[in-house]
């Protein structure tokens, strides 16, 4: 095979890629042609961490200005160790806001709930 491409004719080449290790790995491959040098950027994603954690906290009808507590355990399902850090709106309290989770690990989190007026109350951690 001569490496050469008529002029107005496509060409397509698979890239077959063997990792060595679950990690991330980035290449950038330089295609020449007579006229034009481009890069191809090859992106491979290895081992991610992953926290198991509740899509909704309902802490359903409670009493106004009274602390009501929910505990919620979280869990890093990743293959990673991975670091986290949740931040409350006003109204609300967490026993701890950042932490590490080693993988397979858990951890307990209190929330607090402390509505200040009789609504009802929605919003995003």
């Amino acid at each position: 095979m001569s490496g050469r491409v008529a002029p107005g004719m496509e060409i397509s080449f698979i890239i077959k890629f063997s990792p060595e290790a679950k990690s991330d790995y980035s290449y950038d491959l330089m295609v020449l042609s007579e006229r034009e040098k481009f890069i191809v950027p090859v992106r491979a994603v290895g081992c991610r961490s992953m926290i198991d954690f509740p899509d909704q906290l309902d802490f359903g009808s409670v009493p106004v200005k009274h602390v009501t507590e929910k505990p919620v355990i979280i869990r890093n399902v990743g293959e990673k160790t991975t670091k986290w850090k949740i931040n409350t709106p006003s109204n609300f309290e967490l026993s701890k806001n950042e932490g590490i989770l080693e993988i397979g690990q858990s951890e307990q989190l209190v929330f607090k709930f402390i509505p200040q007026e009789s609504r009802q109350y929605r919003d995003e951690l």
